[in-house]
This record gives C-alpha cells, structure tokens and sequence, in this order.
C-alpha cells in the first residue's frame, strides 16, 4: 500500500513536470523571447527541475548519511584546516600590512578573525578585530602626516598662522576619516566579543583605539562616537 501511494506520487510530480515544460516553452514563442534568453531560462529552469528520464521502476530508498559523493556547496572545515586559514591569513595580513597595503591587511585580518570564532577562540578572534582598528590608525596616522603635523601645532606663536594650520589639518583629517570609520566598525565587533570575556589588557586596548577614533572626529567636528552613532 505505501509502495502504491508512492508511486502514485510520483506520477502526479512527472505528469506536472511536462505540464510546466510545455507552458514554459508556449510562454517563451508566445512572448517572442529571442534564443539566448530562451537557453538561459531552460537553463535556470531545469536546475530546479527533476530529470525526465526518472523511472519509478528504478526507485531505490537511501540514506543520506552514506552517501559520500554528494555535491554541497557548504562545507564544513576541519579543526586543522581553520588553523591553517587562520595561520595563512595572519601571514598575508602581516605581508600587506608592510606595504601599507590597508584593503588586504583587512582582508586578512577579518579572514583569521573568522576563522579563530569558528574554532571557539574568541580572544584570539577579538585581537585580530582590534588588530584592524590598529593597522587602520597606523595607515591614517601615515597619510595625514598625524604626527608632524600634532608637533607643528604645538610650536605655532603665531595666532593666525596656527588657525590656518588647525583648517588646513582639520581638512586633511576629514579627507581620511573614512579609514577609521571603517575600522571603529570592526572595533565595535572586538568590543562585543571581548564583553563576554575575562576582562584583559584587550578590552583597554580596544577602548583606547575606539578613543582615538573619537578624538578625531569631535577635532574636526564630526560630534561625538554617541552622535555619529545616533545619526547612522
């Protein structure tokens, strides 16, 4: 009895199957869609589809544990595997990051990041988030001059050339401040991680980057991390 209703199943789903075929390929002549759009949707179409030549004769019950040769496209990384992108990952970071190369040093670093979360090591994902807000500092501290430029400040006697100066930084500042508003993203991720450990030298350290990030943007009046925060 189970074998009949399965069987007559299976013919309700193949006898709708040519139903749908033959309304697909009516609605495509009837439309006038031109030959490439019309390969393109049998194409789509069909890898939704079951095949034509199924034979209910043939059906074979299997369980899908065993079988070994199925195509997924998840898969599920091994314990070695995940440190070993990890371990790349860290390596390639550290590679870009002394060519000041920022897009690929985030790259890696969210990338090793990644992988440590996936292996239960959160620490060690929180360090590879700040680690960005670091490099991320670093690359802004380069392209504005920050440190040569925070020196000049503090030798100006003269009132209006030091104003000048504050509007000529200010500006420079601005032009870079998407580098660390990119990066105070990735902070925010460290510091939620990071708020479900033991509290560490990280948390001080994640804290001091997100200040500085701050700093930045209250200087050249972009407001305060709550009110940038509220505004987005």
């Amino acid at each position: 009895m189970k074998y009949l209703k399965y069987l007559f199943i299976m013919m309700i789903l193949f006898s709708c199957q040519n139903e749908n075929k033959i309304e697909k390929e009516n609605a495509i002549q009837n439309a006038g869609v031109d030959s490439t759009f019309s390969t393109q949707l049998d194409f789509v179409s069909d890898s939704l589809e079951t095949k034509d030549t199924i034979s209910t004769e043939d059906v074979k019950e299997e369980n899908i544990l065993e079988k070994t040769n199925v195509n997924t496209a998840y898969k599920v990384e091994s314990i070695s595997e995940l440190w070993k992108t990890y371990k790349n990952s860290k390596a390639l970071a550290t590679k870009f990051s002394t060519n000041n190369n920022l897009d690929s040093t985030v790259y890696y670093l969210n990338l090793a990041a990644d992988a440590a979360y996936k292996l239960s090591r959160e620490d060690i994902a929180t360090w590879q988030l700040n680690n960005i807000g670091y490099y991320s500092i670093n690359e802004f501290k380069r392209r504005t001059d920050y440190d040569i430029r925070m020196q000049k400040l503090a030798t100006f006697t003269n009132l209006k050339l030091k104003a000048l100066y504050v509007e000529e930084t200010k500006k420079i500042f601005a032009e870079n401040l998407h580098i660390l508003e990119t990066a105070e993203l990735y902070l925010y991720k460290a510091q939620l991680l990071d708020s479900d450990l033991e509290p560490s030298d990280r948390t001080q350290v994640i804290e001091s980057n997100l200040e500085f990030i701050d700093w930045i943007a209250n200087y050249i009046s972009k407001g305060s991390r709550k009110s940038r925060i509220q505004k987005k």
